[in-house]
């Protein structure tokens, strides 16, 4: 089995680098709550996170209402436990309008919609 470092050299360009540090919820009313969205979602709370198997490239089309899903497979550093960051990203007319953030744990349990960016 090959090391999770081992695996990001083979991933060629993507890296975690393309998600945001932070998440936004909506609080009503009272404006956004921003999460930190690189941080391990185990009881660790582990800053550190690997990037074990990126999403693969998808191609937009120019025009028409579309919705992708990019499961990004990273793992923690500090607890050694793998989880899946699932971005569904809301497209129009070749434009991304919103991504919506859920975690998956190591199961593959949805730990429901961390926020959205």
């Amino acid at each position: 089995m090959q090391s999770p470092i081992a695996v990001i050299s083979l991933a060629g360009t993507r890296s975690l680098d393309e998600l945001p540090e932070k998440v936004f919820v909506a609080l009503g009313r009272r404006g956004m709550e921003p999460l930190t969205l690189k941080e391990c979602t185990y009881d660790c709370d582990g800053q550190e996170l690997i990037l074990v198997e990126p999403p693969k490239e998808q191609d937009i089309p120019d025009n028409g209402n579309l919705e992708i899903t990019e499961d990004w497979l990273v793992e923690c550093t500090k607890c050694n436990r793998q989880f899946t960051i699932r971005c569904v990203i809301h497209y129009l007319d070749g434009e991304r309008l919103e991504t919506r953030v859920n975690l998956i744990d190591d199961k593959g349990k949805d730990l429901g919609w961390l926020g959205s960016y």
